[in-house]
């Protein structure tokens, strides 16, 4: 079977703004194979509304992913709540030692560098912390800062770090 997978964006949003649903829904109606649909699915609330906007066949997550892998469990409706702040260090533990174990120690410290935002804003860190793991000259180092820091209080959450 085949089929087609749209980002109802223009280039020039670069990621930006909203895709264009109208247009998915008009490709959806006209096109004689499923329809996927992609960008600006970051919660399982963006994701049933790109469903209900457009009749896509299903969705492909890919930005709104990363760093969270915890959305497809979400959206599957096999988890309800967002992950805790253990669950996050867990995951991205995970993460390094597979690729340490692909990449090697030095090129895995180097490549890890474009994860870290994606795991940090879900820890509620700062740019502090951020600056500090596109720094740290080893894996070691960077698993001192994220493990070195405990759960923020909630009051004091947007403070931390």
């Amino acid at each position: 079977m085949s089929g087609i997978g749209i980002h109802p964006r223009h280039a020039s949003q670069r990621h930006k703004g909203s895709p264009d649903y109208a247009l998915a829904r008009g490709l959806v109606g006209e096109l004689p194979v499923p329809v996927l649909i992609s960008g600006g699915l970051n919660t399982p609330q963006q994701v049933q509304a790109a469903f209900e906007q457009t009749g896509a066949a299903g969705v492909l997550l890919a930005r709104g992913s990363l760093g969270n892998p915890w959305l497809f469990e979400q959206v599957l409706g096999r988890r309800a709540s967002a992950p805790d702040h253990e669950e996050i260090l867990d995951e991205l533990d995970w993460v390094i030692e597979r690729a340490v174990e692909h990449l090697g120690a030095d090129r895995a410290t180097r490549y890890l560098r474009k994860f870290y935002p994606w795991y940090v804003e879900r820890l509620g860190g700062s740019k502090a912390l951020q600056a500090a793991l596109q720094t740290a000259p080893t894996l070691e180092a960077a698993r001192e800062l994220l493990h070195g820091v405990e759960t923020p209080a909630p009051a004091r959450a947007a403070a931390a770090w």
